[in-house]
């Protein structure tokens, strides 16, 4: 029998949280500051808002373990690292600004990284480069373009993902620009 949270159903992105193993480590949900570069589009409804630094997290139920990248939920885009990872990173071949992170009160406390937070000093790392997918090998379809601002989104794949080494310019962190969202 699967049990579901009210207001999820059974779907794809439900049975991959279901079969998870525990968190080894912590995880926290990002919850500012954004900032919005445009107003809503008229015809898709898309307003495009960014996280701005600092980046303000919140521990989530997970582990009270912190490692060298803690993400944001268990399938998450945005990392913190500690201060041994953000040396690395800070390498110019890995296109990563460093910022602030700053910390609320999360809203419940069990198997949660303690509040107020005084371990090591995180960071966020904002990855900066991007790179196309080579969409055709890869097997991903666009989902919807919107004519009027242009916003396009693709369905998301986690396998035989596919780069052309010309779409590559040797950076050694990037995000996938035509995977999932256009952004």
């Amino acid at each position: 029998m699967k049990i579901y949270r009210l207001g999820m159903h059974e779907n794809a992105t439900t049975q991959k949280l279901l079969d998870l193993p525990p968190a080894a480590f912590a995880h926290f949900a990002a919850v500012g500051t954004w900032k919005s570069q445009r107003e809503p589009c008229n015809s898709c409804g898309w307003g495009r808002e960014t996280i701005v630094p600092p980046l303000v997290v919140q521990w989530e139920p997970s582990s009270k373990v912190i490692g060298d990248f803690s993400w944001d939920g268990p399938f998450g885009l945005t990392p913190i690292v500690r201060d041994s990872a953000a040396a690395v990173l800070s390498a110019p071949e890995f296109c990563c600004q460093l910022h602030p992170v700053v910390y609320i009160k999360p809203d419940r406390i069990r198997q949660t990284v303690a509040f107020p937070y005084n371990g090591p000093t995180l960071q966020w790392s904002d990855c900066q480069a991007r790179v196309e997918l080579d969409r055709e090998a890869s097997g991903v379809t666009m989902l919807s373009s919107c004519s009027f601002c242009g916003d396009t989104r693709f369905d998301f794949r986690m396998e035989g993902i596919v780069i052309r080494k010309s779409a590559w310019s040797g950076q050694l962190m990037f995000r996938i620009a035509t995977n999932g969202h256009s952004n």
